[in-house]
């Protein structure tokens, strides 16, 4: 039986043998004691336990079948000991002194903390990765640090890392587990249901190294695409008499993502599912001309394709 600690850490990791090591050594260089790190490896095939062996001693390895990073995060939480919780991509770092600068800002069983983000590239032919952060917003606080509106900004898409969080265990499973049916988003999917019923503070420091590279999952993928899109309708649902400001912004991004899907599924020449997405986006917003037009040109496409 593993005795409890103050701290768990916990690393999902597929087939980042690359970087795994340089993660799991910024969390030992936050310099605290009372702290256990659980690796959930979701099924990696290229080597990944090998590179952590020497770690095993300060580390607990978990392997399960591919299931998800969902799966693999609910599964660190399930079996970590720890009062509080935190979590890091395996791909990305933390800076030392991460730790220390929240631990007194979780006092309270309804508080969240989270922190500022930086980015980086390792190779010079990735640095055009970093144009994704040009668009970021921050979340608006007040004097002491406080989010002053955590459903606005999580609807609105301002920027919270799950790899910045710290938060009590118990705050944790009072939200929920993630979403292990969603690929993609499942972080924004919590961070909304957190939004209902805990304080978000955040801390204007970066000590997350958020890495970019070639072969991080990105959203142009149409089943990342359909993931976002439930979690914007889930979004969407659960602040509609709650806060109906979060709810139309929640509403219009939604709009966008089934546009955007539009988009994807004319690239692939599937014109009929096309508009059909095209049309929905049109329907969440009926007084956006560039919606109809789309919509009615994508269906001119399937007209002509199929005489």
């Amino acid at each position: 039986m593993q005795s409890k600690k103050y701290i768990t850490v916990i690393i999902p990791t597929f087939n980042r043998r690359k970087f795994i090591v340089e993660a799991v050594t910024s969390v030992l260089d936050q310099n605290i004691d009372d702290l256990e790190i659980i690796v959930v490896d979701d099924g990696s095939t290229d080597g990944t336990q090998d590179v952590l062996k020497p770690y095993m001693n300060v580390i607990r390895y978990i392997y399960q079948e591919n299931r998800g990073v969902s799966a693999a995060r609910n599964r660190g939480v399930r079996e970590s000991s720890g009062e509080l919780l935190a979590f890091l991509d395996s791909d990305d770092l933390w800076s030392p002194g991460k730790l220390n600068a929240q631990i007194n800002r979780v006092l309270g069983d309804d508080i969240l903390s989270f922190q500022e983000v930086e980015w980086f590239v390792d190779h010079e032919e990735d640095r055009e990765f970093l144009n994704q952060c040009k668009s970021v917003t921050w979340p608006r606080c007040d004097t002491s640090g406080y989010v002053l509106d955590p459903v606005l900004d999580v609807a609105a898409g301002r920027y919270f890392h799950l790899g910045t969080l710290l938060c009590r265990k118990s705050a944790f499973l009072e939200v929920g587990f993630f979403d292990e049916n969603l690929c993609f988003g499942e972080d924004e999917d919590w961070f909304s249901r957190a939004s209902m019923k805990m304080r978000f503070h955040y801390i204007s420091e970066p000590f997350l190294k958020r890495r970019f590279h070639v072969n991080q999952t990105g959203a142009e993928r149409e089943e990342c695409l359909q993931s976002l899109i439930t979690v914007f309708s889930n979004i969407k649902v659960r602040t509609e008499e709650f806060h109906p400001k979060a709810h139309a912004i929640a509403n219009r991004r939604l709009a966008a993502k089934w546009s955007h899907l539009a988009n994807i599924l004319a690239d692939q020449e599937r014109y009929l599912e096309a508009s059909r997405a095209a049309g929905t986006a049109f329907v969440l917003e009926p007084f956006d001309i560039r919606r109809l037009m789309k919509s009615v040109l994508l269906f001119c496409n399937v007209s002509i394709k199929s005489k």
